[in-house]
């Protein structure tokens, strides 16, 4: 079985222990069951958020990772891309349990996910996607953000295993002998195979990698090769090891420098091999590899260079190799960093800046459009891809722009003929400046013309004598050479002239041109596939007798040529006398320069001799040569895989040996690597792995352009929106910034510094940007006098954004006197327009106006439109600030008219402007026409793609819906805007308008638009549980559980209401969860179905809480409710309890409408109790306590209403006509204040009849029976226009009257049994009161048996709302009157019920 070290797996992107690199041959040994199975195929992949500065866990970190992970779980597709482009199968997201729930259906996709695994990439890959804005509002706090990822490696690699064996081929390790009977193969512990299935059980087919001999070999006994990659490399390139001998023990280091003694005396045999005597000291040429039986000597008392076999010496001072990296020097390490695969140079930085909207040119020729409130646009970023391509400013170059041109050119040319011309220049041109051969350049008039032949002299040139730059193109992949000095001549042409070249040479022993005309014409004869004769000509280029070492160049590519063909041909026994040497030349010198493709073929036995040897060192190596062969080729996708085992091997390297480990860093060559590929979350994971710091200005701007591309294949818009690429990409400029300054490359710095500006303030980071325009303008003093401007302005144009106007036209007044007179009219009107932004937030409208003009005047005078426009549009803003519509409007016509003239050239500044024209319009009544300006500016950017401008333009036009109360077209924009918010990939914004689209709907009052406000409360609520906002998420709840109710889903309603509860409960917020235990107890209290359910929240939640928290006005509020609650179930004796606390709770308020409505309410209960004597008592103690004001309405109606009640109630209950007389005059009294003539019409019949029966006068009977009768006339005249109840209390007691004046004995009769005659008077009162400090409903409820008065109180901060509710058990006299007060939606209700007898 495999174990987690086998997989190179990690779950940080640490440094890899060399433990891990010798359990694969020291393990324990573990059997290949044929019959492997798991029980699933699911891999868990766990993550955990960590943070630098402390090394630990961080719970809030976690939480905000698991939050945002839900949030992101609705988007799938992102999902399964992220897992895609690492090689994984996402199955399914366990947010709550904090991990992913992976498979792979393949050997290669494991191979590859361990293996980004193990670079860290998988968390560099997650960290990406996890982190929201809130862990990224600074570079700083992101780099300080760290996430971990681990997975089950023992099931990993069992699944590995698996997946092997349903592939019926791998490559494994001996567990023990093999016997080698019958059919079976021969072979030993350790030795490695290649296994393939040929359908006999237990039994396959094994080949030994050494030998190449084939044989059965149990299945049993084979371990699979722990890393995937090497099952991947000895498929992909087969071959064995056989022509490299096993290297024997030479020295302690894998890799060694320094001397060593010969010992024994040596004569060559072959050429090229440095001849020896014993005890000579031969100092090593390169590297000596431990793999190798040869290296490169040089005899330190010859100076001779050669071959040298390890067998004749011995190690004298040998060391390891003093680089910091184990494998590779310096200089070779730095050729590679300076390699950028797929990352185009512009000619200049600022041109790669505008190509990927970085850099906006604009801030000094473009005026800047004013703000008028917060509704409007934050900013005008003005960039106008037209505009970018003709700036003047792109074609500015920099110093730096030298930096872009790579200094390792590619070999990887497409092969033309030698028939096309590549160059101008002929092959005199190339002797032009040889001073040392002017003679032989007049060959004209020599006698023997073949001795100046320029090309043979050229051939026959000692290395020593003259530069290798001058021939250093005669090993060039490509050809360069030849296509150069033969341009325009075809190839048979070229190789008679070189073999021409070649005879001269052998007949005059020119032994360096034979050497190199052969070995010119061997390569055109293998580009021709002439295999045999090629080996020929480089066989006797080999042969010539010269020392091949002093052209190092020339020698390995005739060593690899000639090794490749031997290859080829297979031929194996010249190729054991050539392929040792080839490979030493290859991998021991340094700066090996690749002469062509065919040099892999030599790199693969050298991968195979270390995949036997177990040699890490040797394999580090090869595929170091390996990454720098394909990388020149253009082989990228070839480059990626040993790139990638490399980035893995080097980390463990320099800790095998005890040294600090220095990692050979592949992380920016990996992310050019992936970003080749199409892989963007790989090549930002590696990117972000590179180190802080970059090299170069050059390599620092190649960060940034390789990061945007990236960014913009992951998110379109994600330069609209304030997520961890944003962040990402200000930490890549700021290092750039750094870098340009400490080249000082002062123009480049200031375009970065520009460019970083532009990107704080898109993101909101107005203060960073302030500083950042700053440090623009400190730079400009070392560039021109346009550069300086920009900054200047820029600088200006933050100050004025960020409200620092008093600064800003400081800085601008003296820069206006520069100006003057200048040949630059659009800086002088920018500066114009800057003071005119200025001056207006000073309050200086004046003076802002004269700037204004003038801004408006030289682009009038210059003949530029947009300017012009957006002069008019400041001129507009101004004057609708100060009111002046009409001015305003004529300003907007003349800029909207230059707008649309204009084209696609500035579209938020004509959007800013038609909102402006819209506001002018709908100010002035015509809103038909305001409307039209608004869906003009949603069309225009929908039309460029604008998410923001249709955003601001679609709430404006929402509002505008809402205020003419047509809520449909409210819904569309809204609507709308949802889907920005999701194109945006902005969940809270998408949460709001989906609340708002809920409320909509259910305004609308019908079935469907119900279920529709149900449908968007959910998806808004989802969004709030997936953005761990948990007050957003009660209140959400809450809402739910509402439209349940009024959909008459009463136990749904309940238990979201409860949901709302708990979830309100975990936020420990008393105040907040009393705010939800109260809404849910409304969500009842307020229906007309199920009242009581309220009670709980009441009683056992809200209640408490106030007190705990020392809330009284929301205690006494909640009291009113209980109290109002239980007596509308007829419970009065638990009610009055309450009622009596509340009366209590009043004086801590020191309110006097609390006092009133708590003492009118205990009466009523008193009064339901029949407790008569009470209930007067705590009647009078209200109205002492009520307002004084009995000229208002509702007073007079309360006043009138209450001295009615006590009246009743002394007369009927307490027998007390003469106090019941008084109470009436009262409220009589009251009633002349009240235009509603029934309730003096009822007082005036009580009080006749009082003093017709119980306290006789005549008098006054008759004087209250007249003025009774004179009030018929006014209700028979309203009669129509009153309430039934109305229409019956007056009939009743016109009935009543008649009876009395009929007979007098009959009236004695009644007021002898007065209590047991029972006439129900019910009287309707219509209140309407707006009052700025309290809204008061009153309600009597007076039943015989029994009947309930309550007042309900609600005062909130500054404003006390009192209610006093009372409800009717007689379900005939149930009257309601709901009044709306503007602004707090309060609702009244009166219910009135009397008994009269």
């Amino acid at each position: 079985m495999l174990t987690h070290s086998h997989m190179g797996n990690r779950h940080t992107h640490g440094d890899v222990s060399s433990d891990e690199f010798d359990v694969l041959w020291t393990e324990t040994s573990h059997s290949l069951d044929p019959g492997l199975d798991i029980m699933t195929t699911d891999v868990v992949l766990q993550f955990s958020g960590k943070r630098h500065s402390s090394e630990e866990t961080d719970a809030v970190l976690q939480e905000v990772l698991r939050t945002r992970l839900r949030v992101l779980e609705s988007n799938s597709q992102n999902l399964s891309r992220l897992f895609k482009d690492m090689s994984a199968r996402l199955v399914s997201v366990q947010a709550e349990k904090d991990c992913f729930i992976i498979t792979f259906k393949t050997v290669e996709e494991i191979w590859k996910f361990s293996t980004y695994l193990s670079l860290g990439l998988v968390a560099r890959c997650l960290q990406n996607f996890l982190c929201d804005a809130t862990l990224c509002v600074d570079p700083l706090q992101l780099s300080d953000v760290a996430i971990s990822v681990s997975v089950d490696e023992e099931h990993l690699a069992t699944l590995y295993l698996r997946l092997l064996l349903e592939e019926g081929f791998f490559f494994g390790k001996a567990l023990c002998d093999g016997t080698g009977e019958d059919d079976r193969l021969c072979f030993r512990q350790d030795d490695l195979l290649m296994v393939r299935d040929v359908g006999q059980d237990g039994m396959w087919e094994g080949t030994l990698l050494s030998s190449g001999s084939h044989g059965l070999v149990p299945v049993s006994s084979m371990q699979p090769l722990p890393y995937p990659f090497y099952q991947w490399f000895l498929r992909k390139y087969p071959g064995s090891a056989a022509g490299l001998p096993p290297a024997s023990t030479f020295c302690d280091y894998p890799i060694a420098t320094g001397t060593c003694i010969s010992t024994v005396a040596y004569d060559p045999v072959g050429q090229d091999e440095l001849p020896l005597y014993e005890g000579e000291e031969v100092a090593v040429e390169g590297l000596l590899l431990r793999g190798m039986n040869v290296f490169v000597g040089r005899s330190l008392s010859s100076g001779l260079v050669g071959f040298v076999q390890k067998a004749h010496v011995k190690p004298a001072e040998l060391h390891p190799l003093t680089s910091s990296v184990a494998f590779v020097t310096e200089e070779e390490k730095a050729a590679l960093n300076d390699i950028n695969p797929g990352v185009t140079h512009s000619d200049s930085h600022i041109q790669m800046l505008q190509e990927l909207e970085l850099r906006s040119c604009e801030i000094s020729r473009v005026y800047r459009m004013d703000r008028l409130d917060e509704s409007d646009f934050p900013y005008m970023t003005c960039n106008s891809k037209k505009a970018v391509e003709k700036t003047p400013l792109a074609q500015r170059q920099s110093v730096a722009s030298t930096l872009h041109s790579s200094p390792c050119h590619s070999l990887h040319r497409s092969r033309n003929t030698l028939g096309q011309s590549f160059t101008s220049f002929s092959l005199n041109d190339t002797f032009c400046n040889l001073d040392e051969f002017d003679d032989i350049l007049e060959f004209e008039e020599s006698e023997e013309p073949e001795l100046c032949d320029p090309l043979l002299t050229l051939l026959d040139s000692d290395p020593s004598s003259i530069p290798p730059k001058d021939i250093g193109d005669l090993c060039d992949p490509s050809h360069s050479f030849l296509e150069v000095l033969f341009a325009g001549e075809g190839e048979d042409a070229v190789m008679l002239r070189l073999e021409s070249v070649r005879e001269t040479a052998k007949r005059q022993c020119m032994w360096w041109a034979q050497r190199r005309a052969c070995f010119l014409l061997g390569r055109l004869c293998a580009r021709r596939l002439k295999l045999s004769q090629a080996r020929i000509y480089f066989e006797e280029a080999l042969a010539v007798p010269v020392p091949g070492f002093l052209d190092l160049r020339l020698l390995r590519a005739l060593y690899t040529h000639l090794t490749a063909l031997y290859m080829k041909q297979r031929l194996p026994q010249k190729l054991r006398w050539t392929q040792e040497r080839a490979c030493v030349l290859m991998m021991a010198l340094p700066d090996h320069c690749f002469c062509c493709a065919d040099e892999f073929e030599l790199l693969k036995p050298v991968m195979w001799r270390a995949l036997l040897d177990g040699d890490r060192h040797l394999e580090t190596r090869a595929l170091f040569l390996s990454l720098r062969l394909f990388l020149q080729l253009g082989r990228h996708d070839h480059a990626l895989p040993f790139a990638e085992r490399l980035q893995f091997l080097s980390a463990g390297l320099g800790s095998r040996d005890g040294q600090v480990p220095m990692p050979l860093d592949l992380s920016w060559l990996l992310s050019c690597l992936y970003h080749q590929k199409y892989q963007p979350h790989l090549a930002l994971a590696a990117l972000s792995l590179d180190p802080l710091c970059p090299r170069t200005l050059n390599h620092a701007l190649q960060k940034v352009e390789v990061f945007v591309r990236n960014a913009d294949r992951l998110n379109p818009t994600w330069r609209c929106t304030n997520c961890p690429l944003s962040s990402q990409l200000r930490l890549h400029l700021q290092q750039a910034v750094d870098s340009a300054s400490r080249e000082s490359q002062h123009l480049a710095e200031l375009d970065l510094c520009i460019s970083l500006a532009w990107l704080l303030l898109l993101h909101g980071a107005l203060e960073k940007a302030v500083w950042c325009a700053e440090h623009a303008v400190k730079v400009g003093s070392h560039v021109g006098e346009e550069e300086r401007f920009e900054a200047q302005a820029l600088h200006s144009w933050m100050l004025v954004l960020s409200g620092k106007a008093e600064s800003a036209v400081n800085q601008l007044l003296p820069l206006l006197s520069s100006l003057t007179g200048s040949d630059s009219p659009a800086a002088r009107g920018v500066v114009h327009t800057l003071i005119g932004l200025s001056l207006r937030q000073l309050g200086r409208l004046q003076e802002s106006a004269t700037h204004s003009h003038s801004a408006l005047r030289i682009a009038h005078e210059n003949g530029d439109k947009r300017n012009e426009a957006i002069a008019l549009a400041n001129l507009a803003c101004l004057a609708l600030g100060t009111g002046s519509m009409g001015v305003a409007e004529g300003f907007l016509q003349r800029s909207l008219l230059l707008f649309f003239n204009l084209g696609d050239g500035a579209n938020e500044e004509h959007i800013q402007a038609l909102i402006w024209m819209g506001r002018v319009l709908s100010d002035s009544g015509r809103g038909l026409e305001a409307r039209v300006a608004y869906e003009l500016g949603l069309l225009i950017g929908i039309s460029v793609k604008n998410l923001r401008s249709q955003m601001t333009v679609a709430e404006i036009l929402s509002r505008h819906y809402a205020t003419k109360l047509m809520y449909r077209q409210c819904i569309v924009y809204y609507e709308h805007c949802v889907a920005l918010s999701r194109e945006l990939q902005d969940k809270r914004l998408e949460g709001q308008y989906l609340e708002i689209l809920g409320s909509m709907y259910l305004s609308l009052n019908t079935e469907r638009t119900s279920w529709k406000s149900l449908d968007y409360t959910k998806q808004s609520l989802r969004i709030s549980i997936d953005l761990g906002n948990r007050q957003e998420e009660s209140v959400t709840w809450l809402n739910a559980g509402r439209i349940y109710y009024l959909m008459c889903e009463d136990e749904l309603a309940d238990m979201y209401l409860q949901a709302a509860v708990r979830t309100a409960l975990k936020v420990e917020d008393p105040a907040f969860v009393l705010s939800v235990h109260e809404g849910a107890g409304d969500v009842f209290f307020k229906g007309h179905r199920n009242r009581m359910a309220a009670l709980p929240f009441y009683r056992d939640g809200s209640l408490p809480l106030a007190r705990s928290i020392g809330d009284t006005l929301s205690e006494l509020r909640m009291l009113n409710k209980i109290t109002v609650l239980l007596m509308s179930e007829s419970q009065h004796q638990e009610a009055l309890q309450y009622a009596i606390l509340a009366v209590e709770s009043t004086a801590a308020t020191g309110q006097w409408e609390q006092e009133w409505v708590a003492l009118h309410r205990l009466a009523s209960v008193h009064y339901a109790l029949r407790h008569y004597e009470l209930a007067e008592n705590f009647y009078l103690q209200a109205v002492r306590c009520g307002p004084t004001d009995t000229q208002h309405r509702i007073t007079a109606q309360y006043y009138c209403r209450t001295y009615r009640r006590l009246g009743d109630l002394t007369l009927h209950h307490l027998q007390d006509a003469f106090d019941a007389m008084g109470y009436y005059q009262l409220a009589l009294a009251a009633a002349m204040e009240d235009t509603c003539p029934a309730s003096r019409y009822i007082l005036f019949m009580k009080l006749a009849e009082v003093h017709t029966h119980l306290l006789p006068d005549t008098e006054l009977c008759e004087h209250y029976t007249h003025s009774a009768n004179s009030l018929k006339n006014v209700l028979a005249e309203t009669y129509t226009e009153n309430s039934p109840v109305d229409q019956t209390q007056t009939e009743m007691y016109h009935r009543k009257s008649s009876d009395t004046n009929v007979d007098k004995k009959k009236a004695d009769a009644l007021t002898t049994n007065t209590h047991k005659t029972n006439t129900h008077i019910a009287s309707t009162l219509n209140i309407d009161k707006t009052d700025t400090h309290s809204t008061i409903s009153i309600t009597t409820d007076k039943t015989d048996t029994p009947s309930t008065n309550s007042i309900n109180t609600d005062k909130t901060d500054t404003q006390s709302k009192s209610s006093i509710n009372s409800h009717e058990t007689d379900t005939h006299r149930v009257i309601s009157v709901n009044t709306r007060e503007t602004g707090r939606n309060s609702v009244i209700d009166t219910d009135v019920q009397e008994t009269n007898t």
